[in-house]
């Protein structure tokens, strides 16, 4: 999965999280007592009464690489070999569906070949017969003792077998594509890890039937990055580069990371302004889907120009 899609699903993501945000911020934040002493850029009063009044910028933590595992081919059961955060390599088998269908058309397919072969050896012999036929003919034709119906008879039933046996031969070549095709199909029913990474989601029960085209496990690696959402009218405390402070949801110290992305668009989904951060010296522990804030840091006019600040005690 590119980082364009992971991002557009980070963004559906943020919009749910604002939205409850929005819905519960304030009774939350009454009974708050570990909000960070250091002091972020005020929000200014937005209004309305599903404002989010917490500091900074609702965020989630987005893994820098994810992909799917599809299903190939309908399968009346899959078979899980994996778990939930297991570490997986590249070419691991994680999952088996079930292949006694596809296995009962291979062992038909092998039938209908062995009947192709038995075809061609058939027309074969069939041919040298008529073989044998027309050079007696053509004897009997030259002695005098022959005609030339007989021949042209002799000569068909040659030409015949040649045929059959073409047809035979074609027939025997389409019994064994369908039989390597078989065959691919029966490896693919091992679904196996794309990259190396973890387990982070797995999308059916253990023995579900699963439908072709449908994901079955998500895999990511690479760590992760932060996602957050800007609203348009805050767009001019953020800039790209910025050193931002980031709050993890169940952790005592702020984070740091540094703005790498500001979408130049607003989101037509969160209907806010996506950026991400990449983190600086993350801990090893963090788990995708994470909620998190960004809190900007104070900007010191220098010379005419601003700059990053850490946010005061």
């Amino acid at each position: 999965m590119s980082r364009a899609a992971v991002l557009a699903g980070a963004a559906a993501a943020l919009a749910g999280l604002a939205a409850l945000a929005g819905c519960h911020g304030g009774a939350h934040d009454a009974g708050e007592s570990d909000d960070p002493v250091e002091a972020p850029l005020p929000l200014p009063d937005r209004g309305g009464a599903h404002a989010d009044e917490k500091p900074g910028f609702i965020a989630v933590l987005t893994p820098k690489h994810s992909r799917d595992v599809m299903v190939p081919f309908t399968s009346a059961s899959a078979t899980l070999l994996v778990k939930l955060g297991d570490t997986v390599t590249q070419g691991q088998q994680l999952a088996r569906l079930d292949d006694r269908q596809l296995r009962q058309e291979l062992e038909a397919a092998r039938a209908q070949a062995r009947t192709a072969q038995a075809a061609i050896v058939q027309a074969e012999v069939d041919k040298r017969g008529a073989e044998v036929v027309l050079k007696r003919e053509q004897l009997a034709e030259s002695q005098g003792v022959g005609s030339v119906a007989d021949v042209a008879a002799a000569t068909q039933a040659v030409a015949k077998a040649t045929a059959t046996i073409s047809f035979a031969h074609a027939t025997a070549d389409e019994r064994a594509t369908r039989i390597a095709q078989l065959q691919a199909h029966l490896g693919e029913m091992t679904l196996v890890a794309p990259i190396d990474g973890s387990v982070a989601l797995i999308y059916l029960q253990d023995g579900a039937r699963v439908e072709e085209g449908r994901p079955v496990i998500r895999i990511i690696s690479g760590g992760v990055f932060v996602t957050f959402a800007i609203p348009a009218d805050q767009l001019d405390t953020i800039k790209l580069g910025d050193t931002v402070d980031v709050r993890i949801d169940r952790r005592a110290d702020l984070a740091t990371a540094k703005v790498g992305h500001i979408s130049p668009e607003l989101d037509a989904v969160a209907q806010m302004i996506i950026a991400d951060a990449e983190l600086i010296n993350p801990p090893a522990d963090l788990q995708p889907g994470t909620v998190c804030r960004i809190l900007p840091r104070r900007r010191i006019a220098t010379a005419g120009a601003t700059s990053p600040a850490p946010p005061a005690n």
